[in-house]
């Protein structure tokens, strides 16, 4: 289950509660499930628009969330750098708005996707091996659709081979993001072993994914998507649109060399929030300390009112720098974090 609020303030770009809302996860130790839920949710909310522009970013967004998510520790500085990096992708959407999957009606989305698979090609005796996790018996009905599906999906990643057009680039990834997007929603039943005990199809791209991209950081988007057992019919809807950021990402990964990461406006906040995080958790601790002293005098009141003044979001909104940001800037310089661990 994900927190509704904290995610709405990051959907929102909402730097400010966002941050001060995580600190009260962490200082409430005992809720840290729902606040990596929060993070897995947001995450797939993310991959259903996420662009070529900015995929490299969501690739950094889905590394240090799994590292979170996996890790023994709870860093406040990691935690807060993430949520600020979710904010900004999420304020990027909504001053340039790319089209979600899912949005468009899937006649119109068919006639946009049908070239894709219209390509007749076999699949070799190397190719079938490769990819014998996700091919269904030879006598299924579904049998040559899957077929056609494969050959197709190679075929999109020798013409990303053999262009460095952005143009091209950026047809190409909402093409092969939209394919993803129909073949789910024609909620397809394909057996695979794979997964044997879920035929939707959402687990035949996964498996595809992972014939491929076993090895790589791509496959970092499967981990998150069966984080805590995906089973759960709901929890797997909610977490679709991590399979859409994989398929953005599988085109970035032909052509890391024309795509950048964080730009210098963007690092600017995101090293700030860096440098501020720790003295940030120790404000809204001491803040929820004073809130809880149950001493009903007005003097204690007054103190309260006082305190809540120059701490929490006070704070924050005093040391967040006020930029506009730059969204297809792809100025970049390399920096190096400070990591710093808060043991409870």
């Amino acid at each position: 289950m994900y927190n509704k609020e904290l995610f709405e303030y990051i959907s929102k770009g909402n730097i400010e509660k966002s941050l001060y809302n995580t600190c009260i996860f962490l200082i409430e130790n005992s809720k840290i499930e729902i606040l990596e839920e929060t993070l897995i949710f947001t995450c797939s909310y993310i991959g259903s628009f996420i662009n070529i522009y900015n995929i490299a970013k969501f690739n950094d967004i889905i590394n240090i969330t799994l590292n979170i998510i996996n890790s023994n520790n709870i860093d406040v500085v990691e935690y807060l750098t993430l949520i600020t990096k979710m904010c900004i992708l999420c304020d990027i959407q909504i001053k340039n708005p790319s089209i979600k999957t899912g949005t468009i009606p899937i006649n119109q989305l068919r006639q946009k996707i049908l070239n894709v698979f219209n390509c007749d090609i076999n699949l070799n005796k190397s190719g079938r091996i490769k990819f014998d996790s996700i091919i269904p018996p030879s006598n299924s009905d579904i049998y040559d659709l899957t077929i056609k599906i494969i050959t197709s999906f190679l075929q999109i990643f020798k013409i990303i081979e053999t262009t460095d057009s952005f143009n091209d680039i950026t047809h190409i990834s909402i093409l092969f993001r939209d394919s993803f997007d129909y073949i789910i929603r024609k909620k397809y039943v394909i057996q695979t072993k794979f997964c044997l005990n879920d035929n939707d199809p959402v687990f035949f791209l996964w498996g595809f994914v992972n014939c491929i991209y076993a090895d790589t950081y791509i496959n970092n988007y499967y981990k998150l998507f069966i984080f805590n057992n995906v089973s759960n019919k709901t929890l797997k809807k909610q977490r679709t649109g991590l399979i859409f950021g994989a398929a953005v990402s599988i085109i970035y990964n032909y052509k890391k060399h024309l795509i950048y990461s964080w730009n210098n406006t963007e690092l600017e906040i995101i090293n700030k929030i860096n440098h501020m995080s720790l003295h940030l958790f120790k404000e809204v601790k001491k803040e929820i300390i004073v809130e809880t002293d149950d001493i009903p005098n007005s003097s204690n009141e007054e103190e309260r009112e006082k305190k809540n003044k120059i701490d929490g979001l006070n704070y924050i909104n005093e040391f967040i720098p006020k930029v506009s940001l730059c969204p297809r800037s792809y100025d970049n310089y390399e920096y190096q974090e400070e990591y710093k661990i808060i043991d409870n």
